[in-house]
């Protein structure tokens, strides 16, 4: 246990019942790889890849010279002011869009996913002002979909208690069940039938993410052929949330690149963006939206977002070397057959435990459902029991506080050893639950 006045650190919304779990011990201080150690001397798969975001491990060679190459050439250009942003900048800019879906030509940087779809945001709501409609500023999102936190984003993000927790914010945002949901209308997509209610015109913008994070619910193909087609017949902007699914997550560059039917107007990308070394996202926006900023954009009424490390330097040199190693190493061709693998060894630990009631994965983003066979779900609380269980074995893992599901979020580069390794610590985690066994440390006993 910490004594609270010995940690100085304010990293959890109930920080002294926390403290109360956390030993020096716990804390994480050196990696290998696609692994962590913690300062008790104990090392982690990291099967959730840091929080979603250490795509490429943590050791990639490729990203940390490059890091190093532009602290020693040019640490800081600013972006967001004066013009001159720098060359790295525009590069990986340049090589970015090369990889997005036909008509995304143009991106703009930031610093995290939450300020990647406020920028959004804003952006479909300063064309709709520019064009005379201020009526048209209501957002349509989905109900357990997840894309980040603050005022803007939180309250798109479609989980009610970070509605209310600081009292009001972005207004005008409305939600609508996912096919997935309880109580969603079969056959009928209740997104569109909800907006039709309300009014097409009086909605500046969708945003969705292909695969919702809360789960890993993997939108089909056909749900988002007919949204696509919906928003353009209706001129409401598409936005594609692919912080998560984005930079190689599905096996692609993003989720819309692997859809024949639908083209978003804006997608917003992050997390695996530099692998989680230096923090960056980016909004791209195809170009019927890009020209309509150009048109209607004059020096007193221009859009002002942004923020003093967007664009920055050391990160586009990172993600300049992530993109390297998603075309050229080989990444994007192990995510496909790591899938298979992952596929294979949960269907056999199904087998084994029929509380592991269903799982979905696309590429290595994998939500596991669990609960009590012909009965109901887990709780949120179980859920965390088994991730810590699986701690205990030595793997890491995601459980949602909303939603009762374990997600597995690997890096991108994982072995065929490291899913076998996974699927054997789960095997050995499941029945640990089942019997009523508890993880040894404080830690484990107290967050589970």
């Amino acid at each position: 246990m910490i004594d609270p006045a010995d940690y100085a650190l304010w990293n959890s919304g109930v920080p002294r019942p926390y403290l109360k779990a956390l030993s020096r011990d716990d804390l994480l201080a050196e990696s290998d790889g696609v692994r962590v150690r913690d300062s008790g001397g104990r090392w982690y798969l990291d099967g959730r890849s840091g929080l979603w975001n250490v795509t490429l491990g943590y050791g990639n060679t490729r990203v940390k010279e490059a890091i190093k190459q532009q602290v020693d050439r040019l640490p800081f250009a600013n972006s967001y002011g004066y013009g001159r942003p720098a060359q790295v900048t525009v590069d990986c800019a340049e090589a970015l869009v090369g990889h997005m879906p036909e008509g995304i030509n143009h991106v703009r940087f930031a610093s995290n996913g939450a300020q990647a779809v406020e920028m959004a945001l804003q952006l479909s709501r300063f064309l709709r002002l520019r064009a005379g409609q201020p009526e048209r500023m209501a957002v349509f999102a989905m109900w357990d979909g997840f894309h980040g936190q603050g005022p803007g984003a939180g309250m798109v993000t479609g989980v009610p208690y970070l509605h209310h927790q600081t009292g009001p914010m972005l207004p005008e945002v409305h939600h609508a069940p996912g096919p997935f949901s309880v109580g969603a209308t079969p056959g009928v997509s209740d997104m569109e039938r909800l907006i039709k209610e309300f009014g097409p015109e009086r909605v500046t913008a969708v945003i969705v993410e292909p695969v919702v994070g809360e789960g890993g619910h993997i939108l089909s193909p056909e749900y988002l052929g007919s949204l696509g087609r919906f928003c353009r017949e209706h001129d409401i902007h598409l936005i594609f949330d692919e912080v998560v699914t984005g930079m190689g997550r599905v096996g692609d560059f993003t989720r819309a690149g692997q859809l024949p039917d639908v083209t978003p107007d804006i997608i917003t990308l992050g997390k695996g963006i530099t692998s989680g070394y230096v923090p960056m996202s980016a909004v791209a926006i195809h170009d019927r939206l890009y020209d309509q900023l150009h048109e209607r954009t004059t020096g007193d009424t221009a859009l002002s977002v942004g923020s003093t490390n967007d664009g920055h330097a050391v990160a586009a040199a990172a993600a300049l070397a992530v993109i390297g190693a998603l075309t050229e190493d080989g990444v994007l061709e192990n995510v496909r057959r790591r899938e298979s693998d992952l596929l294979a060894a949960l269907g056999k630990l199904q087998a084994q435990h029929p509380e592991l009631t269903g799982f979905r994965c696309l590429g290595l983003f994998c939500g596991l459902e669990l609960g009590e066979p012909g009965g109901p779900s887990w709780s949120p609380g179980k859920v965390n029991k088994l991730r810590m269980a699986l701690e205990s074995r030595g793997v890491l893992s995601s459980s949602l506080r909303v939603v009762p599901n374990l997600m597995l979020m690997p890096p991108l580069v994982i072995t065929e050893d490291d899913v076998a390794e996974i699927a054997a610590a789960l095997d050995g985690a499941l029945t640990d639950v089942k019997s009523g066994r508890l993880p040894e440390s404080g830690f484990a006993k107290a967050m589970g």
